[in-house]
């Protein structure tokens, strides 16, 4: 049987509400998008909708001041990405609700990094769910098609803790979370996550309350997005640099990730960050097309029971070698042992299996 890929992209701005929607989402993501129909590929794209009401929102001041509604143009994407047979999924920072545009500036809730920090029951995290999962299944509606959403994924990976989450995930029929990193650790004022504890060699897990902790009963199922443990020095290759640092990315946002670097300023402190052990993510706009192929030819065999599927990730603002992905790609499509899939497709699978209902 052909090993699965999903190729799964982050559709949203920057992390502090930088940049431009044109720019950083629809354009590099059109032009995914038409790669990957090349070769029949569907891409799954996880579009971040608490960002997407903000816009609407601020739909007046936005198209004054950008001169185009950015809200109207993600609809018109996903509507026609729906078409054209592409995936969309549900992913959302919540820092984005209640977010507050002044003087052309997003400010965001920066002490709400998980959804179960938004509100103190069940009750009210799965009706906050099941809103913003119907602002897709209605786009889905529109495009005259059939399907809903099956996927999620947390902003930042940021899914513990996640007991309210997951429970209301199970309740409005997602039956996948894609948000567990093999070996992520972080930890500060706002983000506690641990996934060193995840089954280590599933590809996959059925999950309760901790993504991170199988359940053979849990209704959600858990598909890591694909890592392997390395140091950091090895992400600091001219292809992640561009990708964080090229002329696209606003300056702000520049600084922001190289204070979060936090390497330090001495030479034993930057030696010390460098030789950090690190999960390194199947990133397809960090790595190079030859790296990504060989790292996903040297996954073993998945184990018995489990769906022999591999997370890709990459992000629309990160976008900005398209003959790279095109290589990967042309790599992929000769290799008889892989196949790429949609996320929906994989859910479908899952259900199949009887992993959930």
């Amino acid at each position: 049987m052909k090993r699965k890929l999903v190729l799964s992209i982050d559709y949203e701005l920057f992390g502090n509400g930088t940049g431009d929607v044109l720019r950083h989402m629809v354009e590099p993501t059109e032009r995914m998008a038409r790669i990957c129909e090349m070769f029949d590929m569907p891409l799954t794209v996880f579009l971040e909708v608490e960002e997407y009401l903000a816009f609407n929102r601020e739909r007046e001041a936005l198209t004054a001041t950008l001169g185009y509604d950015p809200a109207a143009a993600i609809h018109a994407q996903a509507l026609d990405l729906i078409r054209r047979g592409h995936d969309i999924e549900l992913h959302l920072h919540p820092e984005w609700m209640g977010a507050v545009l002044e003087h052309d500036q997003w400010h965001l809730r920066s002490d709400k990094r998980t959804v179960d920090s938004l509100f103190d029951t069940a009750v009210e995290v799965s009706a906050f769910i099941g809103e913003r999962k119907a602002v897709i299944d209605e786009i889905y509606e529109a495009a005259g098609s059939s399907r809903r959403v099956r996927g999620y994924r947390c902003g930042a990976f940021c899914a513990q803790p996640g007991g309210k989450l997951l429970m209301a995930l199970s309740e409005h029929g997602i039956v996948i979370e894609s948000s567990a990193v093999k070996g992520m650790v972080r930890k500060d004022g706002q983000v506690h996550l641990d996934y060193t504890g995840v089954p280590k060699a599933r590809r996959h897990w059925q999950v309760t309350l901790d993504v991170a902790t199988e359940d053979t009963a849990g209704h959600v199922t858990e598909i890591p997005v694909y890592s392997r443990m390395g140091r950091r020095v090895q992400q600091l290759t001219p292809r992640r640099l561009l990708a964080k640092f090229f002329g696209n990315v606003p300056k702000r946002t520049q600084q922001e990730m190289v204070r979060q670097f936090g390497m330090g300023r001495t030479p034993a402190s930057v030696l010390r960050f460098l030789v950090q052990q690190f999960p390194i993510k199947l990133d397809f706009h960090n790595m190079s097309s030859r790296q990504l192929l060989r790292w996903i030819r040297e996954v073993p065999p998945a184990p018995e029971g489990d769906l022999d599927v591999i997370v890709l990730i990459g992000h629309s603002k990160e976008h900005f070698d398209d003959a790279n992905f095109t290589r990967f790609l042309v790599s992929v499509a000769a290799d008889p042992a892989l196949e790429v899939v949609s996320m929906s497709e994989i859910s479908e699978m899952i259900v199949k299996m009887g992993s959930v209902s």
